[in-house]
């Protein structure tokens, strides 16, 4: 019955969403983070914590909480996006969407098969929307919520542009053969990744960082590319393209996926620092390394 009830009220908030008008919507969108941060406040601690250990040198506090606050409004916004999605159209692209440096997206199309990375950052639903909207033959590595009918819903919607789903039962299988015909498989990849993960630099600080995206280019020798889709203005976005991250030559096995992870998530980084304001901090990042044992920010 919860999983019937959370249903209807996604399905719900997406239809009233959808009749908004987009700019409505997105205002909506914001006062929903608004009530996040200020009323509910939602793991306002850990946020803070994080904004401290990656700004704490170089901010002060006031300006690491409007940070926050902005954060949870570009979330709020990122939602409302995602639940409109089925309405986007290629005017929406036309008229909102902006590349830099096409040439790299032209590398990504022409690589002959590749990792492509995301981060929670700007809007990574829409950038693979975006991603196949511009010709990149491009698979989603899906996880599943408790909630089947919440995670068949949600996959609908990320479906509903032409991006081809792999779920993770599969999901070794289906990765090689992808990559191997030319493809790009996608995922997102910058969270705490437990006692599994490849410990690298992030913010000056050791994190445990998920090490698939470079186990799989080091295993078939193909390279990665990591993109963000960032807001500039209201419903316009900016897409931005790393380059290409190819494993080193030099090194092997696990010396070589911990090099080109933390090429990666060093490239993360100075988006982040560009763009604090829309990477999700709620999430405890550098919690397998200990940093939270001291307590919280507040």
């Amino acid at each position: 019955m919860n999983h019937r009830l959370e249903y209807a009220g996604l399905r719900l908030t997406t239809f009233l969403v959808g009749v908004l008008p987009r700019e409505v919507s997105l205002r909506f969108g914001a006062m929903l983070g608004w009530i996040a941060w200020v009323v509910l406040r939602i793991r306002r601690s850990v946020v803070l914590k994080n904004l401290d250990l990656a700004f704490g040198d170089e901010t002060s506090p006031p300006q690491r909480r409007r940070t926050a606050l902005r954060s949870y409004m570009s979330i709020g916004r990122f939602a409302v996006e995602f639940a409109r999605q089925r309405r986007i159209d290629e005017s929406f692209f036309e008229r909102f969407i902006s590349v830099d440096s096409p040439e790299r997206i032209e590398e990504v199309r022409n690589a002959g098969g590749l990792i492509g990375i995301g981060f929670h950052l700007g809007n990574w639903e829409l950038l693979g929307v975006v991603q196949a909207w511009l010709g990149i033959e491009v698979s989603f590595l899906v996880g599943d919520q408790r909630n089947r009918l919440v995670d068949d819903y949600i996959n609908r919607l990320r479906s509903s542009h032409g991006i081809r789903l792999i779920r993770r039962d599969v999901a070794m299988r289906e990765i090689i053969r992808t990559v191997r015909a030319g493809g790009v498989v996608c995922w997102l990849s910058d969270q705490d990744a437990g006692r599994n993960g490849i410990v690298v630099d992030f913010f000056g600080y050791p994190a445990s960082t998920p090490r698939g995206a470079a186990a799989f280019a080091v295993k078939l020798g193909r390279p990665i590319a990591c993109m963000y889709l960032v807001r500039e203005k209201g419903s316009h976005h900016r897409l931005i393209a790393s380059p290409l991250f190819w494993p080193s030559t030099e090194l092997k096995g696990d010396e070589a996926e911990r090099e080109l992870t933390q090429r990666y998530t060093s490239h993360l980084e100075s988006v982040v620092r560009r763009y604090p304001e829309q990477y999700w901090w709620p999430h405890r990042r550098w919690k397998t390394t200990g940093l939270y044992s001291g307590g919280s920010a507040e």
